[in-house]
């Protein structure tokens, strides 16, 4: 993939310049204004101060220095901040105790504070909705708690937001509104667990909620011992101006004090309709964010001949590019337009034809329209509201995308109109009686997430299957190109809606594929999943590796016996070397394949038997009280214990091992299997992994899911002799779990996951249990290989 061989970065950031030392950059949270990036992150305690950043690509970054050093800034907890109408507004929570707002006529400061403590908890974050309505979001023991504000100083009632909640407490929320839809990021765990973790949740009704909270959480998770504590995220507009970024922080090491260090990253979020996935979480190279298409700054003294026309008329001018957009474009404008009216141009193909949006500030309002043969047409209008200071920096974003035009004022929608009126070309400004002042002006030649199609996808990780690559014959084949498709429609692919707010892609004709890029972190063996439709016919697939054949599958979904209407099914594996290549998959039979998603994760498939796999746990495996009896181990009563052992990239296997109940059993005990990203701290969820828990109690077997959270998926009466040993296995085969027991041939309890965890470690779990006892662990692996 020549086209991304270019500067990389590599997550956790650099130590920054005058960072806090000993402590680093946590709760990052980054402004964008005026084609600049505005880092701001919180302060060490007994530290006086808001240190700032600034950076051009969201990679390298500058400081700036104090931004405040007010004395109530000591111990300053996610300080963030918002422009509106001229003036940068700082929320923070000094040590936790409650916020304060500060105001300054710069995003570097000085910042002046404007309120007294107003309360409200820790890690405020404001949303403003395109209605102009103001809302301020914050910690809670139950949720995050929204508050609706009549400005920017003045707070309302609390409420809890249903839906965005992590078990306990739940903190650094920040909200986003993306083609109508309310995306909320939020963090839960304890700050130092390696379960910090983020999530995600979706509204369509209102900042409010309620929302819901997909099935593809966590978003961000790592407990890797390189990598791991990743929490307290924002979330930016991309360089491109079409692409979004997530900011967070992980933890790393000791500080003096004791609490680890932490660091700063950046990773790719990706759109799927309401779906939101990160690219990520990565710390290994990516490629540096993209810029756009082309921008320059008009706040100098003179402006660059080779960029730009200018053309001065009576009383006012014209600037135009000599760069032109293709037909998908987002174009951005920052000025100062005064009280005189001033039109942002499109579309621009001579001065007699084009499109523009025109601020006229005596009037309050905005208007869209075209100049078509030298006849001026509105064609649509928007009330601006009566409080904008017009000696102020707007911002205006015209995205044209595949059907819709949509223009932003200040980040907030004001217009959405059919696109079918506006064609690609050069953008400018025209103004009359007098000039305003401009800046930063750019156009990329992306709109509406199209940018997510070009993005490299970080494997291991996830790839949706409409995130092919833009281009007929470069990203796309398809023989028969169809009009029906819900979402790219001018490429002729079928994609569908998938049922959950998101879409699938289907290939229907042999011969015809997608492809996609990809950033292999590692070489190795890949095991390849598909999330297919339940119940679909048995489909052939090639994968070809940079136009290569890597690999021949099947995609069968004709298994799954459920009622869910997807199924992630695992196909086969395939070698992938590491570093920057495509990735095509082509259809190789006559039959239909429709998918949502893809899952490429690292594996070993090595044939293997290991007996005692306990014995070899090291001490950071050991979590709670254990007691090692004669039959093997036993938890303390009052603990919730936990052991682990085996590797992560273990794909199917069968586990064997004991159990014996005493007279009198209580609680819970059995086996963990196919776990990843097990934390263990003192104020986190019980039930921090992912994986699955057979447990044994004095009546019944129960499977569980765990996922940061616990879910029952299977329970059956199951009762054992007293004092006796009792054989059990379980055999975790794709995404079909059998538990056998007494040594039984037939299967005591079966489970068909429609969304599976495919591979993981093994364990054992004691939850407050007694006179329950759990032998060592053998595991043998199953072949599974569906390589043709």
């Amino acid at each position: 993939m020549e086209i991304y061989k270019i500067q990389t970065y590599a997550n956790p950031l650099p130590s920054l310049e005058e960072e806090w030392e000993d402590y680093g950059n946590g709760d990052p949270y980054v402004l964008r204004h005026d084609g600049r990036y505005y880092l701001y992150v919180s302060t060490k305690d007994h530290r006086t101060g808001i240190k700032a950043w600034v950076s051009d690509d969201l990679v390298n970054w500058r400081y700036s220095g104090l931004v405040t050093e007010d004395p109530v800034s000591t111990g300053a907890y996610a300080p963030e901040v918002i422009y509106w109408n001229g003036w940068f507004y700082l929320y923070t929570s000094p040590a936790g105790r409650g916020h304060y707002v500060f105001r300054s006529e710069s995003p570097t400061g000085p910042f002046e504070r404007i309120s007294e403590n107003v309360g409200m908890s820790i890690d405020g974050s404001v949303f403003i909705d395109d209605d102009g309505s103001w809302l301020f979001t914050h910690a809670g023991s139950s949720g995050i708690v929204g508050v609706p504000m009549n400005g920017p100083a003045g707070f309302g009632v609390g409420q809890t937001i249903p839906g965005p909640y992590l078990g306990h407490w739940t903190e650094g929320s920040m909200i986003i509104k993306r083609n109508g839809t309310y995306y909320m990021t939020y963090t839960g765990n304890h700050v130092f667990s390696k379960g910090y973790r983020i999530n995600y949740a979706v509204s369509h009704d209102s900042p409010l909620g309620p929302y819901t909270v997909p099935a593809n959480n966590p978003l961000v998770i790592s407990t890797k011992p390189d990598f791991y504590g990743l929490g307290h995220s924002s979330t930016v507009l991309g360089p491109d101006l079409d692409s979004y970024y997530l900011v967070y922080h992980n933890l790393a090491g000791r500080s003096q004090e004791g609490p680890p260090v932490r660091r700063m990253n950046i990773d790719r979020l990706v759109f799927n309709g309401d779906r939101m996935e990160i690219l990520g979480p990565t710390n290994y190279d990516q490629p540096v964010p993209r810029g756009p298409a082309f921008a320059d700054r008009l706040d100098g003294a003179d402006i660059d001949e080779a960029r730009w026309e200018a053309e001065k008329t009576a009383g006012g001018g014209r600037i135009i590019s000599k760069k032109g957009t293709g037909p998908i474009y987002t174009a951005e404008y920052n000025l100062v337009p005064h009280q005189e009216r001033a039109a942002v141009l499109f579309a621009y193909q001579n001065s007699n034809q084009y499109a523009f949006a025109e601020m006229e500030p005596k009037e309050n309002k905005l208007s869209l329209g075209t100049m078509e043969d030298g006849s001026r047409k509105v064609l649509a209008e928007a009330k601006i509201p009566q409080d904008t200071d017009w000696s102020r920096l707007h911002t205006i974003r015209v995205e044209r995308g595949e059907d819709r035009l949509r223009v932003y004022l200040n980040s907030l929608l004001v217009l959405d109109e059919s696109a079918d009126a506006f064609g690609p070309g050069k953008i400018g400004y025209l103004y009359e009686n007098g000039a305003p002042e401009f800046s930063y002006t750019a156009f990329s030649n992306q709109a509406s997430g199209s940018s997510d199609f070009e993005a490299a996808k970080p494997l291991p990780g996830r790839i949706e299957a409409v995130h092919y690559l833009s281009g007929e014959g470069r990203g796309f084949s398809v023989r028969h190109p169809s009009d029906a498709g819900a979402w790219r429609r001018s490429d002729g692919t079928m994609i569908k809606p998938a049922g959950d707010g998101s879409y699938s892609a289907a290939l229907t004709e042999k011969g015809d594929w997608l492809r996609y890029a990809v950033n292999v972190s590692q070489s190795g063996t890949y095991a390849l999943d598909l999330t297919v439709k339940s119940g679909a016919d048995p489909s052939a697939i090639k994968v070809l590796v940079d136009k290569k054949e890597a690999g021949s599958f099947e995609a069968d979904g004709s298994d799954y016996s459920g009622s869910e209407p997807w199924v992630k099914i695992r196909v086969g594996s395939l070698e992938l070397e590491k570093g920057l290549h495509s990735l095509t998959i082509q259809l190789d039979s006559g039959q239909t394949l429709e998918w949502t998603s893809m899952d490429f994760e690292l594996v070993n498939e090595e044939n293997f038997k290991i007996e005692g796999v306990l014995e070899q746990a090291s001490a950071e495996d050991i979590h709670g009280e254990w007691v090692t009896t004669d039959g093997g181990y036993a938890g303390a009563p009052d603990s919730d214990a936990k052991m682990y052992g085996g590797s992560p990239l273990w794909t199917d296997y069968r586990i064997r091992t004991t159990v014996k109940l005493g007279n009198d059993p209580s609680g819970q005990a059995g086996v963990l299997f196919r776990v990843t990203n097990e934390s263990e701290f003192r104020d986190q969820v019980s039930d921090s992994l992912m994986g699955y828990f057979l447990a044994v109690s004095a009546t019944k077997l129960e499977l569980y899911k765990h996922n940061y959270d616990s879910e029952l998926l299977q329970s059956v009466k199951f009762s054992l002799e007293p004092n006796e040993l009792a054989s059990l296995s379980i055999e975790a085969v794709r995404g079909t779990i059998r538990v056998y027991a007494l040594g039984g041939n037939e299967p005591v309890l079966t489970f068909e996951d429609p969304w599976a965890f495919m591979q993981g470690r093994v364990g054992i779990r004691s939850v407050h249990a007694e006179q329950i006892e759990l032998g060592d662990i053998t595991v043998e692996s199953i072949g599974n290989k569906q390589k043709r």
